[in-house]
């Protein structure tokens, strides 16, 4: 899967050449730890070294494991400086998941960065020193050997109808080529600090990662920022934060009900991953908010990390109007090529495209497609243009649906709960909270067992063998699933149905 060649990737060139020019400069805070550009690109060089290829041949990506830390970041950022891919491991999902993904990808070695109670399988597992001293001149240099741009960078593997995840592996070229225009985008430069709020399991801690320490920025992990924004913010004096919509949703809401405001440092804030809510803006622009920009971004996973772009609020927002009142996704950055067909699906095209799913040619040539000569990722969204070129989201050409950022089919998740014992047959449904969405699974017990139980063993099951977004928040009994006049399931119908039972498990 992966090779090594000596042509370089440039993507962590800026980064190298702050650490060696102004090694003492900031480069993560985390939790209170301030560590220099220096020490930290000693760390990156640490993971480098002890993963670099050691033949001409494929090899698979590494496992990290990953827990939000300023060690993550370094492990996974080695991994890239040494030309391989990474497959991150989170640390919260089950053992069962995380080892299904090694077995598929056949992951021989892994980063370990802290002890997390869990031991990766695999033949070799690697637990860097990172040594907090300064590294001595003209080692904060990358190794020699390089990644070809086609060589996979990552892997990431999101919900799939098979009911087995899907691995989209992405290229190191497409990191290069979204991340400088997402860098000026956001306004990263060496006077921003970035808040690095996702986990390093997915591909929107890139958008945070990247921009902020090849552009010479501070990038700040704080525990505790989930549950007090503002004031980590404040303390940091943070000028960048990407956040999921959901979250931002709830954050405009608190504050408001609060009676605070933005901190004065914040500069921009993106968020993505869910539809805005115009009710929610119409509070964000009530908090003072008229001197941050707020930029609404869209992406897949295949297209890597953000594909469009639109800024709603703050100094300088343009005029976008919102067909039929709903909020645009955006506008195709730069480097992004885009076209509608006669049903308003959406693809894309461009250097950011993954290469595809690992193992699935099958599912590839479908989502992957050519036309005139143009290789184009067909994102199955349903969107419109609204005056002026933005996009318009209107909704989805399959079973797919975004639950707090995350992209989850339903039929996977009515292949999990459907298959556990008790159950004859299960829907799944997204359902709108105040804030957010969740998601609901409504399942038909079997004959002579009880509901209350079946409820318990599925959400066991599914808590000890699917990734945490797969689990449902919602799961209600119900003596059958509401169907269409063809006899097919009608998940919005049995949503709509058994809805006000919903509360009784969660």
């Amino acid at each position: 899967m992966q090779s090594s060649g000596n042509t370089g990737i440039p993507l962590l060139e800026p980064f190298f050449e702050t650490a060696r020019t102004d090694p003492a400069r900031p480069a993560v805070i985390d939790n209170g730890l301030v560590i220099g550009y220096g020490v930290f690109a000693a760390w990156v060089l640490e993971v480098a070294g002890a993963v670099a290829p050691r033949t001409d041949g494929p090899q698979p990506p590494v496992g990290v494991v990953v827990h939000h830390s300023a060690r993550d970041v370094a492990a996974l950022l080695g991994v890239l400086a040494a030309g391989r891919a990474y497959v991150p491991l989170e640390a919260g999902h089950p053992p069962a998941r995380l080892e299904s993904v090694l077995a598929r990808l056949g992951v021989e070695e892994a980063v370990a960065t802290a002890d997390t109670g869990w031991q990766p399988p695999v033949a070799r597992v690697l637990r860097p020193r990172f040594a907090p001293a300064a590294p001595a001149p003209g080692t904060t240099a990358p190794p020699a050997a390089g990644a070809r741009p086609e060589d996979p960078a990552y892997v990431l593997f999101t919900s799939g109808s098979t009911g087995e995840p899907k691995g989209v592996v992405v290229p190191h070229r497409a990191l290069s080529a979204v991340v400088p225009p997402l860098r000026t985008l956001y306004g990263i430069g060496p006077d921003a600090t970035v808040l690095h709020f996702h986990g390093a399991g997915g591909d929107t801690s890139l958008e945070e990662i990247l921009p902020a320490l090849t552009g010479g920025a501070v990038l700040v992990v704080d525990d505790a920022a989930r549950e007090r924004f503002a004031q980590v913010a404040e303390e940091h004096e943070v000028t960048v934060a990407v956040l999921p919509t959901g979250f931002w949703h709830g954050l405009a809401g608190d504050l408001l009900h609060q009676g605070e405001g933005l901190p004065a440092s914040l500069r921009t804030v993106v968020i993505g991953g869910e539809a805005v809510r115009a009710d929610m803006l119409e509070r964000w622009r009530l908090l003072g908010s008229d001197g941050v920009r707020l930029l609404n971004t869209y992406g897949s996973t295949e297209t890597a990390l953000v594909t469009h772009a639109v800024q709603l609020a703050g100094p300088g927002a343009p005029a976008l109007p919102a067909a039929g009142g709903d909020l645009p996704i955006g506008l195709p950055l730069p480097h992004v090529g885009q076209r509608l067909d006669a049903a308003g699906e959406l693809s894309v095209s461009g250097p950011g495209l993954a290469l595809g799913y690992h193992g699935d040619p099958v599912g590839t040539a479908a989502r992957f497609t050519e036309h005139e000569g143009v290789r184009w990722y067909r994102t199955g969204d349903l969107v419109s243009e609204a005056p002026g070129g933005a996009l318009v989201f209107r909704g989805r050409s399959d079973h797919q649906v975004k639950i707090r950022g995350h992209r989850v089919d339903l039929i996977e998740v009515e292949g999990l709960v459907g298959s556990c014992p008790g159950v004859l047959e299960a829907a799944a449904a997204r359902v709108e909270r105040a804030e957010h969405s969740t998601l609901a699974a409504f399942f038909v017990p079997l004959p002579d067992h009880d509901p209350a139980e079946v409820a318990a063993a599925v959400r066991a099951r599914l808590s000890a063998t699917a990734a945490p977004q797969l689990v449902p928040s919602v799961l209600v009994p119900v003596p059958a699933l509401e169907r269409t006049h063809t006899g097919k399931v009608d998940r919005d119908a049995t949503r709509d149905r058994h809805l006000a039972s919903a509360g009784a498990d969660r």
